[in-house]
């Protein structure tokens, strides 16, 4: 018998509580492990004084939870990265407030000792505009194809933003979104990979990767994310019919994604990465706590039959 332990989190986000009670009522659910963005009426990451950041670690520690995760990029997820000169990308007003989300988060990381702060990865051209015109193209090829140019501005990009990681100290995770850059497995290795910082890590999303045509993202995408793989974002959906982007979130374990294989994987490679829950669909109820109970207990009864 294996003695690999699966580490559970939540992302406490997705109760839509303050984080007072978010991290209360995560720890009722059964979530040692927190990975934290602000969230219904808590203030940014950058307006944040260091009293504030404290009082966030001080709420942690005061119902025994480890904040292992902060979300700090998240503005870099609707940047899109056609409207970005290569030269001169640091000045760009867009890349600047989405840097200074970031950056403030690392601040709070260094201040708190968490290791860690997540990152989103640019939106493909015309992504946030009606229609998303490039959606089928994207779909038939698996996740579309990053130009020579788009890697040259990803590489600049993310090599600034790992430079702000080694002056505070922390990793810099990268998460997946069908509408961002790495939207696959084989994505995120090619980012990772052609930037060449230590500091760059994985949140992978199966379920993100299934929803670009990665159908076989528990098997050979694993292994892609497999190197760099920190924690992974866990939700659940159904591919309705992918060319047109028609797809239905619902409960892990009644979607398409192949959990037990993911979650062996996991198991036989003794990874050190945290499964950190996610929600994402609405009960009958429309009940944020009751999606997070029910996908906590789903994926609890797929670790139990692992080794089934």
């Amino acid at each position: 018998m294996s003695d690999y332990t699966f580490k559970l989190a939540m992302f406490t986000t997705e109760l839509r509580l303050p984080y007072d009670r978010a991290f209360s009522k995560a720890k009722e659910i059964g979530a040692d492990r927190l990975w934290y963005a602000p969230s219904a009426g808590d203030l940014p990451f950058e307006a944040m004084t260091d009293a504030d950041m404290d009082r966030i670690g001080e709420c942690a520690e005061q119902h025994q939870t480890d904040i292992f995760l902060l979300c700090g990029g998240r503005k870099f997820k609707k940047v899109h990265l056609c409207d970005l000169d290569l030269d001169y990308m640091a000045e760009h007003p867009e890349f600047q407030e989405a840097r200074e989300e970031l950056n403030a988060a690392m601040k709070m990381a260094a201040r708190l000792k968490i290791s860690a702060v997540a990152t989103f990865t640019f939106a493909w051209p015309g992504e946030y505009t009606a229609g998303k015109p490039t959606w089928p193209m994207r779909w038939m090829t698996r996740g579309g194809v990053i130009s020579d140019l788009d890697m040259d501005k990803l590489v600049r990009a993310f090599t600034l933003l790992a430079e702000d990681a080694d002056r505070y100290d922390v990793d810099l995770p990268l998460c997946m979104m069908p509408w961002n850059y790495t939207n696959t497995t084989e994505h995120m290795r090619q980012v990772i990979e052609a930037v060449g910082s230590p500091r760059l890590k994985t949140v992978w999303g199966p379920a993100d990767t299934m929803n670009c045509g990665e159908s076989d993202t528990a098997t050979r995408g694993f292994q892609n994310v497999r190197p760099y793989l920190h924690t992974l974002h866990i939700k659940d959906l159904q591919v309705i019919d992918g060319l047109k982007c028609e797809f239905e979130y619902c409960p892990i374990g009644e979607g398409d994604v192949d959990f037990p294989t993911v979650l062996r994987n996991l198991r036989d490679h003794q990874i050190d990465a945290v499964i950190s829950i996610a929600t994402h669909f609405k009960p009958e109820s429309g009940s944020a706590e009751e999606a997070m109970r029910i996908n906590f207990a789903n994926m609890k009864a797929l670790i139990d039959g692992v080794g089934d």
